[in-house]
């Protein structure tokens, strides 16, 4: 047989409260009247809620619970679906950082499970969902669903935020290793069957990472340099293309923090108003508070599908290319000039301006976005040749689900 538990009802709460606020009643009288066990009335005074709970007090107030729903849902419709690992997680970190008390395993620095089961039973409209395992190589992967559902997304998008008359509102950054020697192998002379053929260069050169960004307009944002090293010196910040973000991590290569300065750093250059930004689901996007960062600046997020970034990335496909030519003919300049000398961090940065300014030119930046469709919206624009390597491997294709205690893996899908 069922326990009967609270058969009191809101009503006779609030009624009991108001009824020992105004002094009319005493607390021990107004929980007799009222059937309201005497802790529980003592409780809605101190707290002056009017609300009728049961069990115990949830870690996370509503409007903070409603915050994270917000969250994970914003992040799911930018193709960046939170794993359970990862909300516990955040969420044990959200409440280390403001001090909320909890119960949360400190050794494993995360929410329990049954937190995450009864926050899902509080919030029906997020349910857990079978995620598809990427497949490695990218050929295989490019197929026509995806893409199509990438075009349909995007044109609900620009109607959203009526871009598709306003060029210069449509961003898209990427990544790129700058190797500090040459990035492909050069035709030389030498003698026929020569088996020792060698152009004097560094083999394992420390590698920097720039940031570039451009709008549909064929408009440049000053780019974003990163260094490896835990201190900047100062002749780091000479000789580089005007208004250029200088930064620095331990691994020399883009981090979430160092993108929500990105973020920061393309809303003193963006068009005025609200503009999109499209960018690869690299795990240094991904945090919750991104979102946030560029919903304060004005800045809606859109994240490519993984492996697409090859035929769906302007500036991968028709300024990077463009880059690492006029990248390797300055290099070997140099090594011309310079034999006895080493490529430094230092001189990095000439080559670096001479390089981008060559790259970065109205037609290669206009070409990228025409070529990936993005701009004019043209789904039509990947030719159906882009698909055939997953065309011919569709029947080995196999799927798997991302298993809770697996390594988090945020990509779009």
């Amino acid at each position: 047989m069922a326990s009967k538990r609270a058969l009191w009802s809101e009503d006779n709460l609030v009624s009991a409260v108001r009824a020992v606020q105004s002094g009319r009643l005493s607390t021990y009288k107004a929980a007799e009247r009222y059937k309201i066990p005497r802790r529980t009335l003592r409780n809605h005074l101190q707290t002056g809620s009017l609300k009728k709970t049961l069990g115990r007090k949830f870690i996370l107030s509503d409007d903070q619970e409603a915050d994270l729903v917000s969250g994970i849902l914003r992040f799911a419709e930018i193709g960046l679906p939170v794993t359970p690992l990862i909300l516990r997680r955040l969420v044990y970190k959200f409440c280390q950082l403001h001090n909320i008390k909890h119960n949360f395993n400190q050794h494993a620095r995360a929410a329990g499970k049954h937190w995450l089961k009864t926050f899902l039973q509080r919030n029906p409209e997020i349910s857990r969902r079978k995620a598809q395992f990427k497949n490695p190589a990218r050929p295989q992967k490019f197929k026509k669903n995806i893409v199509d559902d990438h075009f349909k997304r995007l044109n609900e998008i620009y109607d959203s935020l009526d871009l598709k008359s306003h060029p210069e509102k449509i961003y898209s950054m990427d990544e790129k290793g700058c190797r500090l020697t040459i990035h492909h192998q050069k035709t030389v002379l030498a003698k026929k069957g020569a088996k020792r053929v060698h152009l004097q260069s560094s083999e394992h050169a420390e590698s920097v990472t720039i940031a570039g960004c451009v709008n549909a307009l064929g408009s440049v944002i000053p780019p974003m340099i990163i260094f490896k090293g835990k201190r900047l010196k100062p002749e780091l910040y000479d000789n580089l293309p005007p208004g250029s973000l200088v930064e620095k991590s331990t691994k020399g290569c883009m981090t979430n923090e160092l993108f929500k300065e990105f973020l920061k750093h393309l809303a003193r250059y963006k068009s005025a108003g609200k503009c999109l930004l499209i960018f690869n689901g690299a795990a240094c996007h991904l945090d919750l508070s991104t979102v946030e960062v560029a919903d304060s600046l004005d800045i809606s997020l859109y994240c490519l599908p993984s492996n697409t970034t090859h035929e769906l990335q302007p500036l991968r496909k028709a300024v990077y290319r463009s880059f690492e030519h006029h990248w390797d003919a300055e290099v070997l300049s140099f090594i011309e000039q310079n034999p006895d000398e080493e490529l430094t961090k230092a001189r990095f940065n000439t080559i670096l301006s001479n390089v981008w300014s060559k790259c970065m030119t109205h037609n290669n930046i206009t070409s990228g976005f025409k070529a990936t469709g993005l701009f004019p919206l043209n789904s039509q624009a990947i030719s159906e040749t882009a698909y055939a390597s997953s065309l011919l491997t569709e029947a080995h294709v196999s799927y798997r689900v991302d298993k809770e205690n697996s390594h988090p893996r945020f990509s779009l899908c």
